[in-house]
């Protein structure tokens, strides 16, 4: 057998037939190397999502003509910083709970979920074509997830409004996004740098999963891969090459 014929590399699609990995992504990279870029992508992930737990995730500005430079809040995983004495002894005229009431579950279990998407989007490199998807899962979900709570606790403690307080006020839900009223307050509220640096991460598992189902999708053995994928980052697999070559 010549040396030539040993040496195949993937196999050539037919004249005029677009293969899968064309119609998955465009451009000449091959399977190997896309392999590792779904690596290098899926680890940049990891850093982005530990780097947002360093800033804010939401804030707002409460503005009114006895505080000229307004009172801020920000909203960390595992904190809630700002000028929260001063908010909390207004909100108390309204019956409104203490900020630090909010989400205390989620603030007291948020590393250790940072620490378990992270695991699972590096269990995602080495995953098979049958768990890649659900490992990347959490990572996805995760920026919506933190929308969808932080909806609900606004929600909850703008109508959770004790009776009992010295001054009567309707139920009400601050803005997450954008101004909005609150008696002589009014208020800014937006997105922060920690959410974007999760929602960066998001990005790139996306991004990363796209790659991968073009490879698995190239694979001979893609209906045979379980948990862990043995050929990740040799290609073309050896048993099918010396197939090939014969």
């Amino acid at each position: 057998m010549s040396r030539a014929s040993t040496v195949i590399i993937e196999e050539r699609p037919e004249p005029g037939k677009v293969t899968e990995i064309t119609s998955w992504v465009p451009g000449p990279m091959p399977h190997g190397k896309r392999r590792y870029a779904a690596a290098a992508l899926s680890l940049v992930a990891v850093v982005l999502l530990m780097l947002s737990l360093m800033f804010p995730y939401w804030s707002v500005v409460l503005n009114a003509p006895q505080y000229p430079d307004g009172l801020h809040v920000q909203v960390h995983l595992t904190k809630i910083e700002g000028d929260t004495f001063e908010i909390d002894l207004l909100n108390h005229y309204i019956g409104m709970k203490k900020l630090e009431e909010a989400a205390r579950f989620e603030r007291s279990i948020a590393l250790y979920g940072l620490a378990f998407i992270s695991l699972f989007t590096l269990l995602f490199v080495f995953s098979g074509r049958r768990w890649m998807s659900l490992l990347a899962l959490p990572a996805l979900v995760f920026p919506i997830a933190f929308i969808m709570n932080m909806m609900f606790w606004l929600y909850r403690f703008g109508h959770d409004l004790d009776p009992r307080a010295p001054i009567t006020f309707e139920p009400f839900t601050p803005r997450l996004i954008g101004e909005g009223k609150i008696g002589q307050f009014s208020t800014v509220g937006s997105l922060d740098v920690g959410f974007y640096l999760a929602l960066g991460s998001l990005i790139f598992v996306l991004a990363a999963l796209l790659l991968r189902f073009t490879v698995c999708n190239a694979c001979p053995y893609k209906n045979k891969c379980s948990l862990a994928c043995p050929y990740l980052f040799l290609w073309p697999p050896p048993e099918h090459s010396e197939t090939a070559a014969q």
